[in-house]
């Protein structure tokens, strides 16, 4: 039998941790990674971290496909994608100009101050134009490839518009599951994803799945105002964990 990678201890509190995550991503649509990557990379490098949870947000989204299918909106959905595609690489090549400290604290003060606006009311209309959706979708592959930080102008974007709470949960888990395939087959082919990584997310993954049920069972009994709230308590979260990876690595400078 091949030597495992991690210890099962590690396994176990891997899965665990990331469960937790999981609920917040079958409530609200996203913050897998926002709740859980701050303890998730005191147990496995921060890249490995990040490809594993690729891989479970994969896994899970194959279950959630059907209705995210039906109440997504996928012409908002296929714009952001692509638009992220072509944000990436530029992202990509900004590492090597812009200190990674400097883009987690200018991505974390962005989100929160979006995340402010939009507790304070700020909304757009239902049906956004495709140049302003591109835009979201460009800056997101670029928080992407600059700082792994794809979320917040997509987070943003969907809970500022007047959608109902299920049309931009389904839209967000489908369009993070698109953005999940596409950064597993950049890693594959820069040869950062390894197997070890793939067997740690597929075994974090039936814990996931229980987690993001809870939390999807959880959104259907709640509230659109609910739903709001919590939303944009973890967009919050996930931007001053963003500013204090900025700041922790600007300080080790």
């Amino acid at each position: 039998m091949p030597e495992l990678a991690f210890t099962w201890p590690v396994y176990l509190g891997f899965a665990l941790i990331l469960s937790v995550g999981a609920f917040f991503r079958g409530f609200a649509g996203f913050g897998m990674a926002l709740v859980s990557m701050p303890l998730l990379i005191l147990l496995v490098p921060p890249t490995s971290a990040i490809l594993a949870l690729m891989v479970v947000q994969i896994v899970l989204s194959s279950f959630d496909m059907r209705e995210c299918m039906i109440f997504a909106d996928r012409r908002a959905v296929s714009i952001l994608a692509i638009a992220a595609l072509c944000g990436t690489p530029i992202g990509l090549i900004a590492i090597g100009f812009v200190p990674l400290y400097l883009a987690q604290i200018i991505i974390g003060v962005i989100a929160g101050v979006a995340a402010l606006v939009l507790f304070f009311g700020l909304s757009l209309k239902s049906d956004t134009g495709i140049v302003s959706t591109g835009l979201v979708g460009f800056f997101s592959g670029l928080f992407g490839g600059l700082a792994a930080a794809p979320g917040p102008p997509v987070v943003a974007y969907f809970l500022a518009r007047d959608i109902s709470a299920r049309e931009k949960r389904a839209s967000m888990i489908l369009l993070f599951a698109v953005m999940a395939v596409f950064a597993l087959l950049t890693a594959a082919a820069r040869g950062t994803l390894s197997l070890d990584i793939i067997l740690l997310g597929l075994i974090s993954s039936p814990f996931c799945y229980l987690g993001s049920a809870l939390g999807a069972a959880c959104f259907r009994r709640g509230s659109d105002d609910g739903y709001r709230v919590l939303a944009l308590v973890a967009m919050e979260f996930s931007a001053l964990f963003s500013i204090a990876l900025g700041l922790a690595g600007f300080f080790r400078i």
